[in-house]
């Protein structure tokens, strides 16, 4: 029986004639993997090199390779899925059940037939007579490189115990096995393959190979993706030589390829100056932007750490490097991390229309948001061209991006790392080391990039040692990195450059320069640390004022509101930004020029306030505005938002988060003012504090940081040096508090330290048990399997998990709708994330609206995970679009001040 009988989409077809016969889906994945391996292309250029290969033979190879697939559909079993009428195809045999995915039958049936293959001429192998040590190192190295081409679907499989018998039959015509033979032999004819022996015979080659192999499954996924499009390969169903459909799968995956943004990497321009980017002769780099314009590109992977203050123009010199190293062949693309949602829109808007200056005019560069709440975004929304059919196998229902961003690309948050050029959430990024399904396919998608992370200080012990093992993957993949802070502890710059130098196979060294701002670069025998100088205007004196009760710093907030100056009081948690702002808006002479914000509104509502925010304190406002204008709010003020005030009240925090809040203090020029001052409520000082020392005067800071010799050294070092003064004293400010300083630390505070120590040793552990070990490459290891699906692995390691409540509301006809209504995605709008021991606190939605509360659930997907509110109906907790979530005043809601922005 001809093998041209077995049809090959995985899902059921629709209606009764159109079926695609299966060598033809395989060729068609394969065409689409031979133009992405194009040999021009960088990362097919840096795979070859890597592997010793020639461009060409590679290509060749693992085309070939990737056309096996899908051999599992030639199991009778599969074939049984579905039967079309009218179309002739390899009968069923009943006592076949399909219970193992196709893709896992394809490592099944390779196992079992591998050998005869290669022995009986099948696959063109030119030595069958190999001794028994050879064959032991060519079969686990044909394991290994199959892996990624089985493991297609998103995550590796392997054999285990299953038998051919129970998938693969035979009956009076042929067998399964033998049609699968007879095709594997004539697409090694066709492709012209050609083993690499001598390599596939090497473990040394074999171990370069894992490293690279979740960048080649990645490429395998996205191949698959596109040779399943039913818009560009269009069912055969007429059999004909594979030579003759093969130029028929190559055409149509140029066309695929072309609208889907993959036919060619953007072509990188050299970079020519600031003014080529901004139009003007007038722009003078700051001294940060004028190393990275002049310090020397490498050959090899580099990674670059940043570090100056805030407003130095960091961004931009990362684009300069940025863009030297895409022009040097560093990379075809840039993806850029950042810790929160609001922190990726910030730089999503900044990035604009410049990202294209990277590229030459006729490239036209794909640019996405990558995060959960991208479609809230105003820009990207108004880049939306047409609505994009909905994708029933890959989350077809999230947003899509620009105009200028394939459709297909941005589709779902899967796909966003495939874009030349995206900024996102460092979530989306640190997704491709956990066993998420297709989280390959982010790993490829960052093998093409320069990866830029911002605020690199803003993570905690298990974000930190999930980005060492990606900066280490990446320099392993041959990339480069570029990392940004402006409040950079010495011993994570040390461990950051270590994770690069342990990817590029080299010992660790001792980062030595203590100077500030400083740029530092790392790669093959290179390590070099460049002091820098800091122009006039960046250099930034904050007085110091200390407050030791609330009634201070109302009173405090109100002088300063009489004076005529605007004001913020950044809180460390909600409740108690909502108490303060109670009271302060009875006590102010116009209650409407105060506002609150924090994390625990509405999402319609939270857009909203942080509109009236850069309204009334952006850097366009004027005096009339600002004048007397009064803002409490929690940490959401100091991570997102280009505002700034005159005069500014703080909970007292670590002293890196006191840094970034004076930020927002006199930010802008805008003519004379008073020296600005910084006010922080804090305990009274204490030489020798008792563990209550904090919660005394800020119980809610106490549950927040638990650690509290963090905020007693940094209460010591600003007594000692007075102010904030940056940059001459930023490096004596963070190492006083994050360096070693264990000795200073009072005894009372010792075990709320130990105790921390202890945490995020558990943090680290956790970090690296939920990673996949990426050094050992895309296998299965069914004695630690982490790809269970019933596990639930984070990007971020939570005290407490949080869940989105949907606000609900009643019409005046008794019917259950969502708290927004009328409005695009009012779903989402409707949401707030709380703690789930705060959504516990809600009242239970009715049991007489439950099923409307279906109804709308099957409305709009979305709602699927969410927990539903019904807030009139609730007697203890309330929302209004002033004050947000307000629970009962008898629940303990402390320590909520840590919520995401």
């Amino acid at each position: 029986m001809s093998y041209y009988l077995y049809w090959g989409k995985a899902r059921p077809v629709d209606g009764g004639d159109s079926c695609h016969l299966l060598p033809y889906h395989s060729l068609d994945v394969a065409a689409v993997g031979w133009y992405l391996l194009e040999t021009q292309r960088p990362l097919a250029q840096r795979l070859a090199s890597q592997l010793g290969l020639p461009p060409d033979s590679m290509r060749r190879f693992f085309v070939f390779l990737l056309g096996l697939h899908d051999l599992g559909k030639f199991a009778r079993a599969f074939q049984g899925v579905a039967r079309p009428e009218g179309v002739e195809l390899a009968p069923p045999i009943e006592r076949l059940a399909y219970t193992e995915r196709h893709d896992r039958l394809g490592a099944l049936l390779w196992q079992s037939c591998w050998i005869e293959w290669l022995q009986d001429g099948t696959l063109r192998w030119p030595d069958r007579d190999l001794d028994r040590k050879a064959r032991r190192q060519l079969s686990e190295t044909l394991r290994v490189i199959l892996a990624p081409m089985f493991g297609h679907h998103g995550q590796p499989v392997e054999p285990g115990r299953l038998e051919p018998t129970e998938f693969f039959g035979h009956d009076n015509s042929a067998s399964d096995s033998e049609a699968a033979h007879r095709f594997v032999a004539d697409w090694a004819d066709l492709i012209d393959l050609d083993w690499p022996v001598d390599q596939l015979l090497s473990p040394e080659w074999r171990q370069a190979f894992l490293d690279l192999s979740w960048t080649i499954a990645g490429w395998a996924t996205l191949s698959d993706w596109l040779g399943s499009n039913r818009d560009h390969f269009t069912y055969c169903q007429d059999p004909m030589p594979l030579a003759e459909y093969w130029p028929i799968a190559l055409e149509r995956a140029e066309q695929a390829l072309q609208e889907s943004g993959f036919a060619q990497p953007p072509e990188p321009v050299a970079y020519a100056g600031l003014a080529s980017w901004f139009g003007s002769q007038s722009v003078t780099p700051t001294p940060l932007q004028r190393e990275a314009e002049t310090l020397p590109i490498g050959d090899g992977p580099q990674l670059f750490i940043l570090e100056d203050v805030t407003g130095a123009g960091k961004t931009e010199a990362a684009c300069i490097l940025a863009q030297r190293l895409l022009a040097a062949g560093h990379g075809e693309g840039l993806y850029f991390a950042l810790p929160t949602m609001a922190t990726s829109n910030a730089m999503y808007e900044r990035l604009g229309n410049l990202h294209q200056r990277f590229y030459a005019v006729a490239s036209r560069p794909s640019f996405v948001l990558a995060h959960g709440a991208r479609e809230l975004n105003d820009t990207f929304v108004k880049a939306v061209a047409t609505e994009q059919p909905e994708d029933l196998d890959y989350a077809g229902d999230d947003m899509t991006a620009t105009t200028r961003c394939n459709r297909w690309l941005a589709d779902s948050r899967k796909k966003s790392l495939l874009a030349d050029v995206g900024v996102g959430t460092i979530d989306q990024a640190l997704m491709g080391l956990l066993p998420f399904r297709h989280q390959s396919l982010r790993l490829y998608g960052l093998a093409r990039k320069v990866l830029v992370v911002d605020e690199v200080h803003a993570y905690d012990h298990y974000m930190q040692t999930l980005l060492n093992q990606l900066l280490a993957h990446h320099a392993r993949q041959g990339g480069s990195a570029i990392l940004l802070t402006a409040t950079l502890p010495h011993g994570m710059r040390e461990a950051l450059a270590s994770a690069w130098l342990e990817g590029l196979g080299q010992a660790p060294v001792s980062m030595q320069e203590e100077a500030f701002p400083l740029l530092t670069q790392v790669g093959h025998d290179l390590a070099r640390e460049v002091p820098l100088a800091t122009r006039p205007e960046m250099s930034r004196d904050v007085g110091i004022d200390w407050l030791t009760s609330e009634e201070q710093a109302l009173d405090t907030v109100l002088a300063a509101v009489e004076a005529g100056e605007c004001v913020a009081w950044v809180r460390n948690t909600v409740d108690d930004a909502i108490r303060a702002y109670e009271q302060l808006r009875q006590r102010h002479p116009d209650p409407e020029r105060c506002l609150l914000f924090h994390s625990r509104f509405a999402m319609a509502d939270r857009q909203r306030i942080e509109s009236d925010v850069i309204e009334r304190l952006g850097k366009a406002s004027i005096a009339d505005q600002r004048r007397g204008q009064l803002l409490i709010s929690t940490q959401v003020f100091q991570e997102s938002l280009d505002c700034d005030v005159d005069h500014m009240v703080s909970d007292l925090a670590p002293i890196d988060l006191l840094i970034q809040r004076a930020g927002r203090l006199q930010r802008h020029g805008r003519g004379p003012r008073r020296a600005p001052v910084l006010a922080i409520l804090a305990p009274e000082w204490s030489e020798a504090p008792d563990a209550q020392w904090l919660k005394r005067t800020l119980p809610g800071t106490q549950a927040v940081y638990r650690d509290t010799s963090l905020l007693w050294l940094t209460q010591r070092v600003l007594r000692e040096l007075g102010a904030i003064r940056m940059p001459a004293e930023a490096r004596e400010l963070i190492e006083s508090v994050y360096g070693r300083v264990a000795d200073l630390v009072p005894d009372g505070l010792q075990e709320a330290r130990w105790e921390q120590r202890g945490m995020q040793g558990v943090a680290v552990s956790m970090a690296n048990f939920n990673a996949l070990s990426l050094e050992q490459g895309y296998l299965r290891h069914p004695e630690a399997d982490q790809w269970q699906e019933e596990l639930e692995i984070g990007t971020r390691l939570v005290d407490e998990p949080t869940l989105n409540v949907v606000l609900l509301k009643c019409t005046a006809d008794d019917e259950l709708t969502l708290w927004v209504e009328g409005e695009r995605h009012a779903a989402m709008l409707s949401q707030v994330k709380l703690r789930q021991s705060q959504a516990e606190k809600l009242a239970e939605l009715p049991a007489g609206d439950q099923a409307q509360w279906e109804a709308l659930q099957g409305r709009y997907k979305g709602l699927r995970f969410t927990r539903p509110w019904l807030v009139e109906a609730d007697t203890d907790c309330a929302y209004d679009a002033q004050w947000g979530v307000r629970f009962s005043p008898n629940t303990d809601n402390q320590g909520d001040g840590c919520e995401s922005a």
